[in-house]
């Protein structure tokens, strides 16, 4: 994982692509047998229309060539070949997914807010985020890309929501239970696990609550209400106040809502597993399996069970 640590917290907010979501429970089997890529019929221009919000300017590009600069953003380190060829067919799968949609933003398809929509790096962003690396890192997502060329991530008829997140809590989560609407092909399975530790003074947790919430109280401990099977933390209450485990992730910038709280005098310390919203893909957890000799469809088939893959026409 070339590069990993030095720029991963530069895409904490950009792994966290659109909420999708998936019908519950834990998948042990394994991936079946994927079939050869089929055709689906795209629109005759096959460009993305992207808003520059701050101009109002809307430029198309090419869907391959989003692909590639999208890649360059989502992910902080260079994968194994083929755990990037299924990052580029999400990607191009985003695409094409917003093309169908209709212009949507203003005349576009999205714009460059990355809040809103999964966004690009331009050539000029990447050799400053990748440095050294930027000249292999190219190489390797345009390989990817034309390994892959116009195949995209299909179920019944559509382009999926290929969600991803950079790494998983030890399986990925059920979309439903992290977004309240369920797809079928983005539930629970096995992946890969991180663990993050952060600790903060009870003073600090209860000035960054009152500077939301008003109503808070004093620091009194913390109570997880509620959580997924898979580990992420639902609501919790501290400070007077229940929130969601998102929020607080969000108020502490934890590296996921999938935490395990204890104290030990003064310090609150968050014991983190994974990175984003971990549902979809898992980038890390991709890149493991490309490594362990798992192709790229049979990564896609893993991580978004029931999809198959069709090549654009």
């Amino acid at each position: 994982m070339k590069s990993f640590f030095k720029s991963v917290f530069l895409w904490a907010a950009v792994i966290c692509v659109l909420p999708a979501a998936a019908a519950g429970g834990i998948r042990e089997d394994k991936p079946k047998s994927v079939p050869e890529a089929q055709s689906v019929i795209m629109p005759a221009d096959s460009k993305i229309k992207i808003l520059c919000a701050s101009t109002g300017e809307i430029t198309e590009m090419d869907i391959e060539e989003y692909s590639v600069f999208a890649v360059l953003e989502e992910v902080p380190f260079i994968p194994d070949d083929e755990a990037l060829k299924a990052q580029v067919c999400a990607a191009r799968t985003y695409a094409a997914r917003r093309i169908l949609s209709g212009e949507t933003e203003k005349g576009a398809h999205i714009s460059d807010d990355g809040s809103k929509y999964q966004t690009i790096l331009t050539e000029a962003a990447a050799k400053a985020v990748y440095g050294e690396d930027y000249g292999e890192a190219l190489s390797s997502v345009r390989a990817a890309a034309k390994a892959t060329e116009g195949e995209l991530i299909m179920y019944d008829g559509a382009p999926a929501a290929a969600v991803f997140h950079l790494s998983s809590a030890g399986s990925t989560e059920s979309a439903e239970s992290i977004w309240g609407k369920a797809y079928p092909y983005l539930i629970s399975v096995p992946s890969d696990c991180t663990e993050t530790r952060r600790e903060f003074t009870k003073a600090e947790i209860a000035a960054r609550i009152f500077s939301e919430y008003a109503e808070a109280e004093m620091f009194g401990g913390i109570e997880i209400l509620s959580s997924t099977e898979a580990g992420t933390v639902l609501s919790v209450k501290l400070c007077g106040v229940t929130v969601s485990g998102s929020r607080l992730a969000e108020l502490l910038s934890l590296d996921s809502a999938a935490f395990e709280v204890s104290e030990s005098g003064e310090s609150v310390i968050f014991t983190v597993k994974g990175s984003g919203h971990l549902a979809g893909m898992s980038i890390c957890g991709a890149d493991e399996l490309s490594r362990g000799g798992m192709g790229y469809r049979e990564i896609l088939a893993h991580y978004y069970p029931g999809t198959d893959i069709r090549k654009m026409q």
